[in-house]
């Protein structure tokens, strides 16, 4: 169920407080997969939720903070501030047409900090974080690579994919371009679509847990 789908006049006839807004970033995801990755993923996750839970589904925030990857073309990013107040503002005006309950369902780990800093600010929003539900994510590689392989196989340049150079940051503060010059970590060569299908399970299956948890 789609906020943007529907009419001013059909809002009022929607039988839940329980709004969904899915949380991703532009930015590179090597020389395979799209800029959008995260956006796609975190849409996906939400649309499943949603469906389990019959929630309503906000307007995507597809542009994250992601400093980390400006050395890469195409990729956007807010400040820690903007992002924050463009989140506030769209979670005040949800609140004001009835929508209690907000779950915040994030897909890319640069807007963690943030979105946990708001979360203790705000009353009634809840930070759902992909990442946490998969142990060791990585960024372009094995994980990411199966879970669009499974959710937009079209999206991949599965030609591509090869042996990627990489190390893992090991302190705050890093570009990626320091530690990978396709923008790639982890390894893509080891993705499949059956993977992507038991990530997405996986994903879906720890935040609905999450959900239950925290109304009780």
């Amino acid at each position: 169920m789609n906020l943007i789908d529907k009419s001013w006049t059909e809002i009022g006839e929607i039988k839940t407080d329980r709004v969904i807004i899915p949380v991703g970033s532009i930015e590179q995801h090597g020389p395979h997969l799209p800029l959008g990755t995260d956006t796609l993923i975190a849409e996906a996750v939400s649309k499943k939720i949603s469906e389990k839970t019959n929630a309503v589904v906000a307007p995507t925030i597809s542009i994250g903070i992601s400093d980390e990857h400006m050395d890469f073309r195409g990729t956007m990013t807010l400040s820690k501030e903007t992002f924050k107040s463009v989140i506030k503002d769209i979670c005040k005006s949800l609140a004001q047409h009835g929508f209690k309950e907000k779950y915040i369902i994030n897909g890319h780990g640069g807007n963690r900090k943030a979105l946990r800093e708001l979360v203790s600010e705000e009353k009634n929003v809840h930070f759902l974080d992909i990442i946490n539900k998969i142990e060791k994510y990585d960024h372009a590689g094995e994980i990411e690579t199966s879970l669009m392989l499974y959710l937009y196989p079209e999206k991949v340049r599965v030609k591509k994919i090869t042996e990627f150079k990489y190390e893992f940051p090991k302190k705050r503060g890093w570009r990626m371009i320091e530690h990978s010059k396709s923008g790639v970590l982890g390894d893509a060569n080891k993705a499949t679509k059956e993977k992507g299908e038991k990530y997405f399970e996986q994903i879906i299956e720890g935040i609905l847990d999450e959900i239950k948890n925290e109304q009780h």
